[in-house]
Formats: C-alpha cells, sequence, structure tokens
C-alpha cells in the first residue's frame, strides 16, 4: 500500500484487530501523520454502511478535541479502491504506555515520573468529558509519551464503533470498568475506572484484575476488589490506597466524578500532601462531630442565669449580700453576669446556624430524580446532557421502524425519529441541565442550558421540544 487518499505511506508502525496504523505525509502541507486504517466487519451491505457513518461521525466529534494531552484528528477518509475507511492523526514520536513500562528498570516506571503521567491522563480526560466525549478504551496502548514524558491519549472517536468487534481479540476487559462490561449506560466516570486500573498497574507492577480466562477477568471487574497497594508495594503512601480505592469503586457514583479531581489528589501525592478530597473529607467529619457536640451540650449558663433572675424578689433579697464589701463587689458580678448572657446568647445563635446548615447539607444530600423526555426528528443523532458541568450521559439516538405496509412483506420501514425517554439520579438541590444533540446528516448542532431546583425524593421532568429546527427545554 502506497497511498491512503491524498496521504502518501511511509512505513508501518503498528497493525492489530482493529486495523493498522502507519506513518505518512500529507503533500499539501508537508507534514507527518499517522494514518490509522479500521476494519469494518464483515457482515450484510446494510449494517457495513452503518458502522461507516457511525464511524465518520465519532470521528467528526473527536475532531473537535484541542487539547495538549490528546492526540489530533486533521481528518477523515476513505480509501476508493477497498472502500476502507481511515483516520488522520498527529503522528506523535514516543512509546505507549505498555511499551514505556517494559523498557523501565523490573518493568515500573519510576514513581515520580507514573504519578505525573497520571495526572496529565486525568486532566486530558476531564478536558474531553466536559466537551461531551467519552473515551470508552482508555488502557496502556492507547496513552503515548514522548521522549520528554508528556501523555498523549489516542484513538478518541473509534472506541465506540469498534469495541464490540474487537474486545474479546484485545483483552481490553482488564481495563474495562464493571459498568460498561454490563452494557449498562456509561460517562466520563468509566474512563476514569480505566485510569484507576493503569494507576494501579503502574505504582504497583501487578494488574488489579487478572485470570486465566476473560471470564474470569469479567468477574473479577465486576465483583472483587484488588489488594490494596500498599499490600503489594509497602513502600507505597497510604494515601496510594486512598486514592485507587476511590478510583475503582464499582459504583460511579462513589468514584471521582471528574478527571480535574483525581489529577488533583495526584498533584498531592507528588507534592508529599495528603490527598486534598481525603483531608476535606475528614474536615467535614470533624465538623459533624463537632456539631453534634455542640446539640448535646447541657444547659448553659445563660439558662442558669436566666432561672435565678426569675425567682421572686423576696428569694433575691434574701440573697443579697448587705455588707459594704458586697457592694464594692457587685460591679464585677454584674460585669461576669453581663458577659454570661453575651456569650450564652452567641452561643445559642451558633447553635441554631450549625443546625440549619446541617439541615441546609442534610437536604442537598438527598435523591431526587432527572426525567428527560423528548421526541426528536432524525435518524442519527449524538445527545449529550450534563448537569453542573458533569457529563452525565452520551448515546446515539437512532431512528425507529415500522412494519412495511404490503402485509405480505415482513421488512419494516425506517422511520425519521424517535423518542427519547432517561432518568438520571441528582441530588435535592438547584441545578444546570445542559443538552447538545448533534445531527450531522441534517445539519444540526443545538447546545442549551436551563437552571431546575429539584425537592428531596421527588422527580422534575424535563422536555425536549426540537420544533422548528431548533431545541428548547421546558420543565413539565
Amino acid at each position: 500500500m502506497q497511498q491512503l487518499g491524498r496521504y502518501e505511506i511511509v512505513a508501518e508502525l503498528g497493525r492489530g484487530a482493529m486495523g493498522a496504523v502507519f506513518r505518512a505525509r500529507d503533500p499539501r502541507i508537508e507534514r507527518t501523520v499517522a494514518v490509522k486504517t479500521i476494519s469494518v466487519p464483515v457482515t450484510d451491505a446494510k449494517s457495513r454502511e452503518e458502522y461507516r457513518q457511525r464511524f465518520f461521525r465519532e470521528a467528526r466529534a473527536a475532531g473537535r478535541l484541542a487539547h495538549a494531552g490528546i492526540v489530533t484528528i486533521y481528518d477523515v477518509g476513505e480509501d476508493e479502491a477497498t472502500q476502507t475507511p481511515f483516520i488522520v492523526m498527529e503522528f506523535v514520536d514516543g512509546q505507549v504506555l505498555n511499551e514505556l513500562a517494559a523498557a523501565a528498570p523490573d518493568g515500573r516506571v519510576p514513581l515520580e515520573s507514573a504519578l505525573d503521567l497520571l495526572r496529565q491522563v486525568a486532566l486530558a480526560l476531564d478536558y474531553a468529558h466536559s466537551q461531551g466525549i467519552v473515551h470508552r478504551d482508555i488502557k496502556p496502548a492507547n496513552i503515548i509519551v514522548t521522549k520528554d514524558l508528556r501523555a498523549k491519549i489516542a484513538d478518541f472517536g473509534i472506541a465506540k464503533v469498534s469495541l464490540a468487534e474487537v474486545t474479546l481479540v484485545l483483552g481490553t476487559p482488564a481495563f474495562m470498568s464493571p459498568e460498561q462490561l454490563s452494557g449498562k449506560p456509561i460517562d466520563g466516570r468509566s474512563d476514569l475506572f480505566s485510569l484507576g486500573v493503569i494507576a494501579y498497574w503502574l505504582l504497583t507492577g501487578d494488574k488489579p484484575f487478572t485470570g486465566e480466562s476473560i471470564t474470569e477477568v469479567c468477574i473479577q471487574v465486576a465483583t472483587q476488589y484488588p489488594r490494596p497497594p500498599t499490600e503489594v508495594d509497602p513502600a507505597l503512601s497510604p494515601d496510594v490506597d486512598y486514592v485507587l480505592d476511590r478510583a475503582l469503586a464499582k459504583d460511579p457514583d462513589k468514584r471521582y466524578q471528574r478527571g480535574k479531581d483525581i489529577a488533583a489528589d495526584i498533584q498531592d501525592l507528588l507534592s508529599g500532601r495528603r490527598p486534598r478530597s481525603l483531608a476535606s473529607k475528614e474536615q467535614t467529619q470533624v465538623l459533624a462531630a463537632a456539631e453534634g457536640a455542640t446539640l448535646a451540650l447541657p444547659p448553659s449558663a445563660a439558662g442558669r442565669s436566666s432561672t435565678t433572675s426569675s425567682q421572686s424578689p423576696g428569694v433575691r433579697a434574701q440573697m443579697a449580700p448587705s455588707s459594704a464589701n458586697s457592694q464594692a463587689g457587685s460591679q464585677p458580678v454584674g460585669k461576669r453576669r453581663r458577659l454570661a448572657i453575651l456569650y450564652s446568647v452567641l452561643g445559642t445563635l451558633l447553635a441554631l446556624v450549625a443546625v440549619a446548615l446541617f439541615a441546609a447539607s442534610f437536604n442537598r444530600a438527598l435523591p431526587a430524580d432527572l426525567q428527560i423526555v423528548g421526541q426528536y426528528p432524525f435518524r442519527a443523532a449524538e445527545v449529550y446532557i450534563w448537569v453542573d458541568g458533569d457529563l452525565r450521559y452520551h448515546d446515539e439516538l437512532r431512528a425507529g421502524s415500522y412494519p412495511h405496509p404490503h402485509s405480505k412483506l415482513r421488512e419494516t420501514m425506517p422511520v425519521s425519529g424517535g423518542a427519547i425517554a432517561l432518568t438520571l439520579p441528582v441530588r435535592a438541590g438547584t441545578h444546570v441541565v445542559r443538552v447538545r444533540v448533534d445531527a450531522p446528516d441534517d445539519s444540526y448542532d443545538r447546545d442549551v442550558s436551563i437552571p431546575g431546583k429539584f425537592r428531596a425524593y421527588s422527580e422534575n421532568t424535563l422536555q425536549l421540544d426540537f420544533n422548528n429546527h431548533n431545541l428548547d427545554l421546558n420543565w413539565k
């Protein structure tokens, strides 16, 4: 093969189940690029065409990403002779992460370098997720490390269309999230789980999930927790246990929610500080304990002074000093009483504030539901849904079908459009919901946000209206 489209092939860099990667030259601008061919599954013509179109949509979406930690996509095309789709990317002169580790002493990257590479990947993922793009196949072979130890994530835009066909061949399940293996909807937190698997392997030298078969690996990913990193390598800080335990949580809600959050904790590990999210958690626990202690205190001096002041004049007269010395000391006693009352009032106010803050935080922690419904007019589109800047849902909308009008024919005819109905868990409080729908075939790309207030244990329904080629959001 000497040429793909206008790109002149210089050398083959690698080959796998998904296709081959070539070093190539773009003659128009004299630039060295990497060209990756994509193997289209051998099925019927209709399925092949759907696969091709989906690949082009995914690649176009990933082409919007512009970040130093992500391999840039320049172009997509198709070889006319073989009808093989290909993707043209930035050429990165470096090694993939597993090759870098294999070349290091004892097969392990030095600790500081490993932590810095993980931090870089986490920040790159945070950017991609903020743009509505989930990688779905984060693994060492998709992380390229340059000679100056800069990490770049490759293969954005093709994992979604290829994983189903090549997962068993590549052994990818060892790096996949539990929800991904079970076929549940995924978001950026799935990529962060995969990053946690890579982190465990980089920092300990062992993979967290292993087995004699792919089935055994999948069971471990879904049901078992690996040994704490400090048991594998006692030289590691106990704070590493905390970071990796949180990154590898089976429940996505208990993981790091954003790449920037795990990046911040990794930066603290690099600096020899306690991970900031752990320190914040401990501080919250201390404050909660302090609030509980405040509410459990016995009656204050204010209560006692008020009881004394409510006694009858006769009783107070009997207790009042009659000597001259007592008159001399009456001023300090009165002053102390006023201070006691002042401190009591302040203590009561602080206790009330603490109770109010506790109640507010408790209410915010209670669950609620966000239901999203709508009828869309597209044959195919991508939908992205954020809640307060966190990508919570990303999937492809596909048109439905209905029986052919001639009853003797069993075929179905495509419908231009379909329905969306999904429910996302949120917390009680006010949230901003952002919805983006991209349908390239219909030249449609809309991005709209709307605030909403959620009461505890309630469900708010957001209606998506696509009238007049617009996107309107309305609470029902």
